[in-house]
């Protein structure tokens, strides 16, 4: 009697900080800001992009905040990309995929569509792990470098595979987000 009026239950959820990164697509390595990010209460957290919490004296509207994050048990890499003022909440939500499939990245380039891409393939690795269910990849310059110096809008295109099966593979342009995911609408009914 008990088990059929109890609602299956979600597993809690943990987040964990990953990576933070604050700047302009030229700040490059310095952009990494991962140190000092801290959530005294724990989690969820708020992160926000706000030059001062940086060591920045000047304001600067061109600046974004990108923070990546990992939820176990849901084995998802979380993401988000803000503009200066704003703030990030890291926090997991929703329960396991009804069908777990592990992703794999094949390849990844970062570039403009019509001029010069580099390989980012073990970058977006790093990012995603290699037991990840969900993948959020921020697509910023201060991750993957600026390839070439002409202010075209850059484009990361990424080929992964859901437990092997290949998918169709998933594009952002800079300043967004790539997210993959091996939901399929079977699995969603």
């Amino acid at each position: 009697m008990v088990a059929c009026n109890s609602a299956p239950k979600v597993p809690v959820s943990t987040a964990a900080l990953q990576k933070a990164y604050w700047g302009v697509p030229a700040s490059g390595p310095a952009a990494d800001v991962t140190s000092q990010v801290t959530c005294p209460n724990g989690y969820p957290c708020d992160v926000f992009a706000n030059a001062a919490n940086y060591g920045q004296s000047k304001l600067n509207y061109d600046n974004r905040l990108t923070v990546i994050w990992t939820c176990q048990p849901q084995r998802f890499v979380l993401s988000e990309v803000v503009n200066s003022g704003l703030k990030v909440r890291m926090d997991c939500v929703g329960g396991l995929p009804l069908v777990p499939r592990t992703i794999s990245i094949l390849d990844a380039t970062w570039g403009s569509p019509n001029g010069q891409t580099v390989d980012v393939t073990q970058q977006v690795r790093d990012i995603c792990g290699d037991s990840s269910w969900r993948c959020q990849v921020p697509a910023m310059a201060y991750i993957f470098g600026m390839p070439d110096r002409v202010a075209l809008t850059k484009t990361l295109r990424i080929r992964f595979t859901c437990n092997g099966q290949t998918t169709p593979g998933q594009q952002a342009t800079e300043n967004s987000i790539a997210d993959l995911r091996c939901e399929r609408a079977k699995d969603l009914n």
